[in-house]
């Protein structure tokens, strides 16, 4: 991707998407109080608010710029290529939080900003894949076993704003920023699944297409991630420059130009005073702290300590949107993946492997498709907790699975030595649990069923 200095182009001026109207450019349109308590709480509040809604962006540009950007990085692809995870997650994953561990991932960001591409998808066997595709700000669509089956195809990826004949022989899809991340999860446990999964993997290709360039304005530099409020809204400016904002967002977008974003030039924070630097900082971090604060309070509360996770379809709810992105990047739509969460016990209590045993019996097992999983993660870190075991979930594939004569599933929850049976390793700490669905019937859409709650056992649980 050419990017180039541009302290003078002219690309922030133009229209923004195919949906919406050029925001209004100038600072001199703006008013910005004289009086300092006033304008600190201006710049508090339009921080927060820029901060809830640009969240997920950032978190995805930092991935972005980690593999398609930055050429020192070891994890380095460029744009319009896969990397593919050979093995599946375990602690210390490093792409995002909260990973599953049931599926290969791939990963890939895609440019569209000066022509299309393909992305062709083999014929397959296996039980369960998807090409995952989010737009910069995290919102969800999908390839895969539910949208397009298992005779694959060939898409055309296009921008927002592309306008051209589609070759024969391959489907449009239109994504809703120039900039896209491709997710891909494969379905595999066994060794014969996960050479199979290899091969799908090698077989997906992203293909140029030899079209004519879209646009040959130059691109502001990316600036590198960091860690302060003023290199946050340095990102933030960017991706609101190259990437826009979606339909519906003029009047929410174009109050952020009082922070000195989407200007002409990049994003200057000398130019503001020091007052209004640090009532920005402190919206940034007031937001960042409610942020995670709502970590747990992700979904809908259903029974007994559990959250149904309302993810994928946000629509104007930012909050939402910022929570479940912090929380893990890559969340799904529900009818890919219906999924629960619980922090609690049937008390209300945290999980806590320091503090007792827990135990969770699946009177029936959730109803799907693909395959479901009960996946234990560290509260601290949002990670897999690494154990002697190398057991990071149960499933309906779990090698050794022990199914009750009436069905049911007993899991021990807790931390200690190495245990025989459905035992899922606990840190000696706070955890949280997941319950995937993948390919959910309707009655995991439509709460017919639901988890049981999580028991805390007065000893150690025996799955004897």
């Amino acid at each position: 991707m050419p990017f180039n200095s541009a302290a003078d182009t002219k690309r922030k001026s133009q229209k923004t998407d195919a949906g919406s109207t050029a925001i209004s450019k100038g600072r001199n349109t703006l008013i910005v109080p004289r009086d300092v308590d006033d304008r600190q709480r201006l710049f508090k509040s339009l921080a927060f608010d820029a901060t809830v809604y640009g969240l997920p962006a950032y978190l995805q540009y930092k991935e972005m710029y980690r593999q398609a950007i930055d050429r020192a990085s070891a994890s380095y692809s460029g744009f319009n290529a896969f990397v593919h995870e050979r093995n599946l997650a375990g602690p210390g994953y490093a792409a995002f939080k909260v990973p599953n561990s049931d599926t290969l991932y791939s990963t890939a960001w895609i440019d569209l900003s000066r022509s299309p591409v393909e992305i062709f998808v083999p014929p397959v066997g296996l039980k369960y894949y998807t090409l995952n595709i989010f737009d910069m700000f995290g919102n969800p669509s999908n390839l895969g076993t539910r949208t397009i089956g298992s005779g694959g195809g060939r898409f055309l990826l296009v921008s927002p704003t592309w306008k051209g004949k589609i070759p024969r022989g391959l489907t449009l899809f239109r994504g809703s920023t120039p900039h896209l991340w491709v997710l891909m999860r494969v379905f595999a446990q066994t060794e014969s699944e996960i050479a199979q999964a290899h091969r799908f993997q090698d077989d997906v290709k992203i293909l140029p297409r030899g079209e004519r360039a879209l646009d040959q304005t130059p691109i502001p530099v990316p600036p590198a991630p960091g860690t302060t409020a003023a290199d946050f809204f340095r990102a933030l400016d960017f991706i609101l420059c190259v990437d826009h904002h979606l339909p519906g967002e003029d009047a929410l977008v174009a109050r952020f130009q009082a922070l000195g974003l989407l200007g002409a030039g990049d994003f200057d924070p000398t130019i503001l005073d020091r007052d209004s630097l640090e009532a920005m900082a402190q919206g940034h971090q007031e937001a960042m702290t409610l942020t995670r604060n709502a970590r747990p309070q992700l979904g809908t509360s259903t029974s007994a300590g559990w959250m149904r996770v309302e993810k994928g379809s946000y629509g104007f709810n930012y909050l939402r949107r910022a929570v479940t992105n912090l929380a893990g990047l890559g969340a799904n739509v529900p009818e890919e993946n219906s999924s629960f969460t619980t922090f609690v016990d049937e008390r209300g209590v945290v999980l806590d492997g320091a503090a007792c045993s827990y135990r969770l019996k699946l009177t029936k097992p959730p109803l799907v498709d693909a395959f479901w999983s009960v996946t234990l993660y560290d509260a601290r870190t949002f990670e897999l907790f690494p154990n002697s075991m190398r057991r990071y979930l149960i499933s309906d594939r779990t090698s050794g699975l022990k199914i009750a004569a009436d069905g049911s599933i007993d899991i021990a929850m807790q931390h200690g030595p190495a245990m025989e049976g459905n035992w899922l390793p606990a840190p000696q700490g706070p955890f949280f649990v997941v319950i995937r669905s993948y390919l959910p019937r309707p009655e995991m859409l439509n709460g017919e069923w639901l988890p049981p709650p999580i028991r805390r056992e007065p000893s150690p649980v025996d799955l004897q």
